[in-house]
């Protein structure tokens, strides 16, 4: 996972991001970071077995993934982390997701990794319903479910518009075509609209809402999360009238608040039990 310093720093460069280019992607996905921070981690050496499968999304462009399954594994969770964030590093704040009765499928998307194509806001939901198609094919009928952090999370919302899910954990999550104000960044206004016409109308969570296919959602939220707004994420989850739960998770010092349920126990097991139920 990418530094918070880091991150902040990439936040800081907003505005000359828009001013340059326009180009939302380039700010909310980082493929770049992703590759430079990779913490190089590889399940075997913690003993997890896990297979590499590989899909193809409707761009033609061949993206990977990690699947972790045992016998008598029942239900799917597909888990997708968020900007700067590749195979290694989901899998680093993930991993207490595997080996709890049902398969966890880790993946990144269009131009991360190994996968072919530029990474672009565009191939996000297509390069999650590769993955769900996949799941789907592999075992028919059973209950598929999403975990995803900040981008990962919206990309989570956004895909239940299309595909049923059983449930969706969203930690971390916020509208892409509304963060400028969100995060009370008044010197961008100007480029606000430059902004916001480059995001996807796919990408718009609070559509994405409107529209959701989802049993249920957790939404998991630090309140001093120093990326993503709390109040944003409030707001998102008020405007939801399916099944929900608002978990927050604990600011401990020296941690990054964005991914509070990393350093956060309690918050972990709750995720966990929230998808248990939803995937038994």
């Amino acid at each position: 996972m990418l530094p918070l310093k880091l991150r902040m720093l990439a936040l800081g460069a907003l505005l000359a991001t828009l001013a340059m280019s326009g180009c939302a992607s380039y700010w909310l996905l980082y493929p770049g970071m992703a590759e430079s921070h990779d913490p190089h981690l590889n399940p075997a050496d913690s003993g997890q077995s896990y297979a590499t499968i590989s899909v193809t999304n409707a761009g033609g462009y061949k993206l990977i993934g990690w699947i972790f399954a045992n016998a008598g594994d029942h239900g799917t969770l597909l888990v997708a982390g968020g900007n700067a964030q590749n195979l290694s590093s989901t899998y680093s704040v993930s991993r207490y997701l595997i080996g709890n009765g049902f398969r966890v499928l880790i993946f990144t998307y269009q131009g991360f990794d190994q996968n072919g194509g530029p990474a672009d806001l565009a191939s996000l939901i297509g390069d999650a319903q590769a993955f769900y198609s996949y799941v789907q094919s592999q075992y028919k009928g059973e209950p598929i479910a999403f975990a995803g952090y900040s981008t990962g999370a919206v990309a989570g919302i956004c895909l239940s518009d299309r595909e049923p899910l059983s449930a969706i954990a969203a930690e971390g999550t916020f509208n892409p075509k509304t963060v400028v104000e969100d995060k009370h960044l008044w010197a961008a206004m100007p480029l606000n609209a430059m902004f916001k016409s480059d995001v996807p109308d796919e990408l718009n969570t609070s559509r994405c809402l409107q529209e959701s296919k989802a049993a249920s959602i957790l939404f998991v939220h630090n309140p001093a999360d120093p990326m993503v707004p709390y109040d944003s994420a409030r707001r998102l989850y008020d405007g939801y009238q399916g099944q929900k739960q608002f978990l927050d998770t604990k600011t401990v010092p020296g941690t990054d608040a964005h991914f509070g349920s990393v350093s956060d126990p309690e918050a972990r097991a709750k995720i966990l039990a929230f998808l248990k139920q939803h995937l038994a």
